[in-house]
């Protein structure tokens, strides 16, 4: 389907009638809306304050909609898709407005999503899809972060924000049990370690533990899906009037069966099926697994000063990385006119990585001239080393990748807001980007040697508009940018060494945020981005990519919504309309007539949350329905990219009694099957299934 500007400019009032959510940082009211606070602009401000597309999301919604990983996220956020990646089971596609990235199962993988934890960016988004520790909140910035954020968020930003340490003595333990006789154990305990609440710790860890079922493979005659999680979470906090400081630690370790592709056939009416029968069931006889590693620690000091406040964010981490899948999904001999019953693994490829990073950011926020002026500078440093072997096994032939990939990256950066009036304000800001990429890799032992250098201006400009106190009507222009680098999914050492270009984002947003009464709130925007050299994976139809660079317009309206009809009530909902198209794309070139991937014409969700005394407690229970139109997960628009429409409901029941949390939620309740993504060449045409239905029990107790 395609849409013009026009016609999504006249759906936006059908859109705002659909509800939505934005709650995080909360202080009670009865029958209206929470006070949002959040720090998107790097300062704190009511969300509602905030000239950005941002949403963000509570303790309370990820405890009772069972957002236990990033890419349960995407549900209460429009225009977000999060998917794993197709090699190993912990990693993570981040996809925003349609802008994401190469797969991110390789060293030199980089999204235009940029994701952050406590401020800190992660580079490698091998660990992502692990479990959370105890959130605080979580923010999703739509649209090119130019400015204040630091590599890659040409697109958006995800920022995860752990909970700090309390000056009094709290804590919490929870017990759970699931689907495939999942079994988990979480815990927080903070503890004030000074009489005047300046100093105080905190520590968190879960446990948890799966049986296989996900799915079935009777070549290896078992259930595969299995999984073995543990992490854990120290902070340190100084709270001082003038001085503070936290030191956050963290080490994570995750030992699954992997990620178990399912080989697919077309039939003679041209449908695509399992050759298995069902997604549900998988033929490889190779046996796949996932180890994953990380462990990390960074320090936030801050100092305020007359008018304004001085950050430093220092951070380091690790990350050991392997796994083992056979994208093939098991091919039965008869295909290659080969005798025997037994499937056959005709792509198998094993991955051992180890990356670290450094970083350092220091900035200042504050005013001048009486609040006549606000500004954000700040300078940003980032360092990272990744080492990956990859052996392949293609038709039997086997081949050997060896990768070293080094960055550093520098910026410095500002934003000025002049205050013109309590109604009226103007932005200036902008960032300068210079980047070094150096890689030394071989396939086979052809070397692939490249050393690149990048810089760029990145501008904002934006004028917000209150002309009453509870609506805000603002504009904007950006730039977003994201450098060149390296196609780990290269066939040739000729491919790997030459670097596709570096791609810039412009983008133009209005919109608006306005609460209306005590009882409906309501977030617009609309927007248009013009991408310079994209960077599309391009299948060569032999199991190897390459990188090209296209230039690309994006353009849509996105709306937030949430209601309370009556006390205890409340209807939320989001949605987005899309519409985008490859632009100046030569005659003969591979994504000739093709549209974007992962940008269906439509996405909504509508949820509800209710809650009433019943006895001495409180019964909640709510419910959300995902609505997501059918898109190519891959740029060339083959049917084995194609992923159906999809409609996802999930629940939650629960009774809420003193301290004690009971509570039953369910993920995909009708079952839906569905695959994220695929390709093909050959007999080789694999599909990465979505969970189908799950449902967790958990007992939570709180002091």
């Amino acid at each position: 389907m395609k849409v013009s500007l026009g016609k999504l400019l006249l759906a936006a009032s059908a859109l705002t009638a659909i509800p939505q959510l934005a709650i995080a940082q909360e202080s009670e009211q009865e029958d209206g809306f929470n006070e949002i606070v959040v720090t998107s602009q790097r300062t704190e401000q009511r969300l509602q304050d905030v000239p950005l597309s941002v949403t963000a999301i509570s303790p309370e919604e990820i405890a009772t909609r069972q957002i236990l990983a990033p890419t349960d996220v995407a549900r209460l956020v429009p225009n977000l898709k999060l998917d794993g990646v197709t090699g190993g089971s912990a990693g993570l596609k981040a996809y925003i407005r349609g802008g994401g990235g190469t797969d991110g199962g390789y060293v030199m993988s980089e999204a235009e999503v940029a994701l952050y934890v406590n401020d800190v960016y992660n580079a490698r988004m091998q660990g992502a899809l692990m479990d959370f520790a105890e959130i605080e909140r979580i923010e999703v910035l739509r649209g090119p972060q130019g400015v204040l954020y630091g590599r890659n968020a040409s697109a958006g930003a995800i920022n995860i924000i752990t909970k700090q340490p309390a000056d009094v003595l709290t804590g919490t333990a929870q017990v759970g049990y699931g689907t495939w006789n999942e079994r988990r154990v979480k815990g927080y305990l903070s503890v004030p370690l000074s009489a005047d609440g300046e100093w105080a710790a905190s520590v968190n860890g879960i446990a948890r533990k799966r049986d296989g079922g996900r799915q079935y493979n009777p070549t290896l005659g078992r259930k595969v899906g299995a999984e073995d999680f543990q992490g854990g979470m120290f902070d340190l906090a100084y709270k001082g009037s003038d001085v503070t400081a936290r030191l956050n630690v963290y080490y994570m370790d995750l030992d699954s069966d992997g990620q178990w592709s399912v080989n697919t056939v077309t039939d003679g009416e041209g449908n695509i099926t399992p050759l298995s029968g069902s997604y549900r069931t998988v033929l490889s006889p190779v046996e796949s697994y996932t180890a994953v590693t990380q462990k990390g620690a960074s320090l936030k000091l801050t100092a305020n000063y007359p008018g304004g406040t001085l950050t430093s964010i220092t951070a380091y981490s690790e990350l050991d990385d392997a796994w083992r899948q056979d994208f093939s999904g098991g091919v039965y001999p008869a295909m290659l006119g080969m005798d025997g019953d037994t499937p056959l693994a005709l792509m198998d490829r094993e991955s051992i990585s180890q990356q670290w990073q450094f970083s350092q950011e220091t900035n200042a926020t504050g005013s001048l001239a009486d609040d006549l002026i606000d500004y954000v500078i700040g300078v940003y440093y980032f360092h990272e080393n990744g080492d990956q072997v990859i052996d392949t096994t293609t038709f039997f032939v086997p081949s050997t990748t060896n990768f070293h990939a080094k960055t550093d990256a520098w910026a410095g950066y500002g934003q000025f807001t002049l205050n013109v009036s309590d109604e009226l304000a103007f932005i200036a800001g902008g960032r300068y980007t210079l980047e070094d990429k150096e890689l030394n890799a071989d396939i086979d032992g052809l070397p692939a040697i490249s050393r690149d250098h990048y810089e760029k201006f990145t501008p904002k400009l934006g004028v917000n508009f209150t002309p009453l106190p509870d609506l805000l009507v603002y504009g904007s222009y950006s730039v977003g940018f994201k450098s060149g680098g390296y196609n780990g999914l290269a066939s040739t050492a000729a491919q790997l060494a030459a670097a596709f270009r570096p791609q810039t984002t412009d983008a133009f947003e209005v919109g608006l945020k306005t609460d209306l009464g005590r009882t409906l709130r309501l977030a617009v925007s609309g927007f248009v981005n013009k991408v310079q050299d994209r960077q599309e994976s391009v299948s060569l139809g032999d199991g190897g990519f390459l990188i090209e660079n296209y230039d690309l317009t994006i353009k849509g309206i996105e709306a937030e919504i949430a209601w309370k009809p009556v006390l205890g009530l409340q209807i939320w909902g989001n949605g987005s309309l899309n519409d985008g198209k490859y632009r100046n794309v030569p005659e003969g070139a591979s994504l000739t007539g093709n549209v974007p991937p992962f940008l269906p014409d439509y996405q909504a969700t509508i949820g509800f949350d209710y809650n009433f005394d019943l006895g001495e407690g409180t019964v909640k229970f709510g419910a959300d329905a995902n609505f997501r139109d059918a898109y190519f997960s891959t740029a060339d628009n083959l049917g084995i990219g194609a992923v159906d429409s999809t409609q996802i409901v999930n629940g939650y029941v629960g009774y809420d009694i003193g301290p004690w949390k009971f509570q039953v939620a369910g993920k995909n309740l009708f079952n839906q099957i569905n695959w994220q993504t695929g390709f093909g060449f050959s007999v080789v045409n694999p599909r990465f299934m979505t969970d189908p239905r799950t449902v967790l029990g958990t007992v939570r107790y709180s002091f």
